[in-house]
């Protein structure tokens, strides 16, 4: 797939089947992320980048040079950017929701797949691509709405799985993160060693950082929180 056929598809396929004022969700596939008037790469000649900022009416000194240039782009770009895909289907009155990139979890279209591949799988004996393509027909009118409303489900209830677990993220964060602070030479010429301050430091820091939010993190917390994260990861739940 790419995003000619892509495109083409959803303009003979999809937008003359889709209800009024439909919301399309999308993965973060390549080609529904082609973007609408990209803007200029390091390696775009340097015309072309002070064409772009003057489209945009972002101002510019003519003395600067193209590293400068494409300083201010990559800061400016993120609010410019639109994709083909949101464009045609805005054009024909529907919307478009992107899914959270690298959660494919979150994704019922993911699950509706595994369940597609695992019917052809279980009835397909003769690896013929016509009986393959029949099944996977066959299997998709077998899923109504009421399948589709089961893994939709499935997902909310992941996605509210790891709001439960978001206080646990931020607590690894921080009893995690490495404090640098000012070189000590004097203790060091001594032969003393900060081990154990260190570790007495960051136990008051973790404690004194679950006090002030209000809440206390126990360490089955900790590992209950870290397990649910680990399979998710793995998709086992």
């Amino acid at each position: 797939m790419n995003s000619e056929n892509y495109e083409r598809w959803l303009r003979t396929q999809l937008i003359p089947n889709l209800p009024p004022n439909s919301v399309v969700v999308v993965d973060n596939a390549s080609y529904h992320n082609k973007q609408l008037d990209a803007a200029p790469s390091s390696n775009s000649k340097k015309a072309d980048m002070q064409t772009w900022l003057r489209q945009k009416g972002i101002k510019f000194e003519e003395t600067m040079l193209k590293p400068e240039l494409y300083i201010l782009i990559k800061k400016c770009k993120d609010k410019f950017k639109k994709f083909n895909i949101d464009a045609i289907l805005n054009e024909a009155g529907h919307s478009v929701l992107r899914l959270p990139p690298y959660h494919p979890d979150l994704n019922p279209i993911e699950m509706a797949w595994s369940q597609i591949k695992s019917y052809v799988a279980c009835k397909n004996v003769t690896w013929n691509l016509t009986r393959i393509t029949e099944l996977i027909h066959e299997k998709v009118n077998l899923m109504g709405a009421t399948e589709w409303e089961k893994l939709c489900t499935k997902v909310k209830e992941i996605e509210a799985d790891y709001c439960k677990s978001d206080h646990v993220v931020d607590m690894m964060t921080e009893t995690f993160a490495i404090h640098i602070g000012d070189y000590d030479s004097d203790s060091d010429e001594d032969g003393s060693s900060s081990d154990d301050s260190d570790d007495d430091e960051m136990a008051t820091s973790s404690t004194n950082t679950a006090s002030s939010s209000g809440f206390h993190v126990t360490h089955d917390d900790l590992m209950e929180g870290v397990s649910t994260l680990i399979l998710f990861r793995l998709n086992i739940l």
